[in-house]
């Protein structure tokens, strides 16, 4: 079965695109883009929004590969 990787969304100006989604993928995770700066705002307002209607969140630490 194959393994999937958690995703990230992120906001970024485009030249530091290419190097945003390194760093993401590099700490294991998929990255996934809402826009450039003008949605930063909108994504920090999202995340927490996202939270509240989940409830508890639980993360879950492990070498890559082993998830």
């Amino acid at each position: 079965m194959p393994l999937t990787r958690p995703s990230c969304l992120y906001a970024a100006d485009g030249e530091a695109v290419q190097v945003t989604e390194q760093l993401i993928r590099d700490a294991g995770y998929e990255p996934v883009s809402v826009g450039g700066l003008e949605n930063a705002r909108a994504l920090e307002d999202f995340v927490p929004g996202v939270f509240a209607q989940i409830g508890q969140v639980f993360y879950r630490f492990a070498p890559p590969g082993e998830l």
